[in-house]
């Protein structure tokens, strides 16, 4: 923690030097409520990410900029950083960390760590934008920033815009491999990940389509399509989703495949050994403006297949969610969400954090962005 203060102090007195040249923004957001969900006690947590994020352009001249970004997360209850790398060392930027050009004519490129295209995009088409109780399920290898990537984001042109990312997996290399990836590799679970995005939004419609495939996650892959369409106050949102999930995820093994790591080590005999889960989800949402806020909604399934152990078993799952957003001022804003999530069973149950077959959760808490 000593070192991320460090950091950041330097950052901030950076800052006031780097203004003559370029502008530099110091942003952030500030969360924090009481979450209660079945089989927990009453906790304290965020519904929005905690982050303290510096971001800065330079003219460059000639319609080219010279862009980068440094985003600190956080939990805001305890005061200590949050992230780890795939080899378990602490991130001093568990959010964006990365740098790059940006042309009017030609779009933007960025190198380092940065938003994963699929998941940035797609949670715009969930009412709950994937945060706290009431969020878009998701699988187990989905990440919502990734390391070791260039990512490529086109202009606006009338609406349309794409974007592509490329992202290297792990050291391998048999003179030099790094201890963690000795078991990436054994698994046969490295791989170089990918991303391509096709998007529009203009006027009252919104249309999203992705496909991607994580570094070292023994190519999983999902592809996903969200549409949305804006009419009065209100906005009207359906997310189809696939999901092939063979349990790593930037070089790390799903719980769901570690025998006896479910439920703080109660065994689950259902899905011991299975190499691989596919998940088909749809969404459908609702985000109507209603007086000083607003009003989210939303209906979710899932069908979960189990493939490679003793068991092929084949689950239903279903989520409903619904809250409101209490605007006090353009900053700072008042929610409270509930959800109720109907598994199958509770091995089921237990891939996605839940204790039991029939799951609730209730979360109310205050935001403040700056």
């Amino acid at each position: 923690m000593k070192k991320t203060l460090i950091a950041l102090a330097v950052l901030g007195a950076a800052a006031g030097v780097a203004h003559a040249q370029s502008n530099v923004t110091i942003y952030g957001i500030v969360d924090t409520g009481f979450i209660k969900k079945s089989g927990h006690d009453v906790e304290m947590g965020e519904n929005v990410n905690n982050r303290l994020g510096f971001r800065g352009v330079e003219d460059l001249g000639s319609g080219m900029k010279a862009t980068f970004e440094l985003e600190h997360r956080f939990d805001l209850n305890n005061g200590t950083q949050k992230g780890k790398t795939a080899a378990g060392k602490d991130r001093e930027f568990d959010g964006a960390a990365n740098v790059g050009l940006k042309g009017d004519a030609w779009g933007a490129v960025r190198l380092g760590r940065v938003n994963e295209l699929t998941t940035e995009t797609i949670r715009k088409f969930d009412p709950f934008y994937q945060y706290g109780v009431g969020a878009m399920l998701e699988g187990n290898q989905r990440s919502p920033r990734i390391d070791n990537t260039i990512r490529y984001d086109s202009p606006n042109w009338s609406g349309f815009h794409f974007g592509a990312s490329y992202s290297l997996g792990g050291n391998t290399d048999s003179e030099s491999i790094d201890g963690y990836m000795v078991d990436v590799k054994d698994a046969g679970a490295d791989n170089d990940g990918y991303g391509i995005m096709l998007g529009y939004d203009n006027g009252p419609l919104a249309l999203v389509g992705n496909w991607s495939r994580l570094a070292d996650s023994k190519d999983s892959s999902v592809w996903n399509l969200g549409a949305a369409y804006r009419f009065g106050p209100a906005k009207v949102e359906l997310v189809y989703q696939q999901t092939k999930d063979k349990g790593w995820a930037n070089g790390e093994q799903a719980d769901w495949q570690k025998v006896g790591s479910w439920n703080n080590g109660r065994v689950v005999n259902e899905y011991q050994g299975v190499d691989e889960l596919k998940e088909k989800q749809w969404l459908l949402g609702l985000e109507w403006k209603l007086g000083p806020g607003r009003l989210n909604a939303s209906a979710q399934w899932m069908e979960v297949e189990a493939s490679g152990g003793q068991h092929v078993s084949d689950k239903d799952i279903y989520k409903y969610a619904i809250g409101y957003t209490y605007d006090l001022s353009k900053r700072t804003a008042i929610y409270g969400n509930v959800a109720y999530t109907d598994y199958d069973d509770k091995e089921v149950a237990a891939v996605y954090g839940d204790t039991d077959d029939g799951t609730y959760g209730v979360q109310v808490g205050i935001t403040h962005k700056f």
